[in-house]
């Protein structure tokens, strides 16, 4: 389904806002216009509505672009803001990149503004993919700190008491061994005996058992 771009128009000339909206349509632009033609328009629209692009005109009678631009900038730095105006000199070309603006059109080259439009929101969202990927590489960082915190017991000196073999975990105490290995590693313990322990333990016992119940006869 085609991107329906939302649009807010900064333009004082009933007539140019008419030639605007004709020109993004010729440019086969999918949009909503919204219309401001003053400094107390721009901050309702900025206020109540959301967009995704705003186009103005540089020079007002009482409304100054850059003043438009600054407002913008403060209450939605992400949105790209293009300048569409009649002339436009070198100097406040430069000042208007300078100031935040995405780009500029000339209203005797309108057949560009579509093409302007296009390009400064392919920037954002390419900004916007840049911003998740580092997300998501902070994450990963995250959990593969998290993931270490988790071994690095298992790699240095591990407290162990001497009679009963219980582990010292500095999160949750004194731990049997096979929790605290099933919860620190991937470790599964399984009980044996090794051939010097079954010359100690009588078979009577292992048969009742009373050492291992896995050990027990018929287990």
């Amino acid at each position: 389904m085609k991107r329906v771009i939302r649009i807010l128009l900064v333009e004082d000339d009933a007539a140019d806002v008419e030639m605007i909206r004709e020109s993004l349509r010729q440019g086969g632009l999918s949009f909503i216009l919204r219309h401001a033609a003053n400094e107390m328009d721009f901050m309702h629209e900025l206020q109540q509505h959301s967009m995704d692009v705003i186009l103005c005109d540089h020079g007002f009678p009482s409304f100054d672009g850059f003043k438009a631009l600054e407002l913008a900038r403060t209450h939605y730095p992400e949105v790209p803001f293009i300048f569409v105006t009649g002339a436009l000199g070198e100097d406040v070309a430069i000042a208007s990149f300078k100031n935040g603006a995405a780009d500029y059109v000339l209203k005797s080259r309108l057949t560009r503004l579509s093409h302007a439009v296009e390009r400064a929101l392919r920037e954002v969202d390419d900004r916007a993919a840049r911003k998740q990927l580092e997300r998501d590489r902070d994450q990963l960082i995250r959990e593969l700190k998290e993931a270490l915190t988790l071994i690095k017991p298992l790699t240095g000196l591990l407290p162990v008491c001497a009679v009963c073999k219980r582990i010292r975990d500095h999160q949750h105490g004194w731990q049997p061994m096979e929790a605290y290995l099933q919860t620190h590693s991937d470790v599964s313990l399984t009980h044996e005996l090794c051939p010097e322990c079954e010359t100690k333990i009588s078979p009577a016992l292992l048969n009742r058992g009373q050492v291992y119940p896995e050990f027990a006869s018929g287990a």
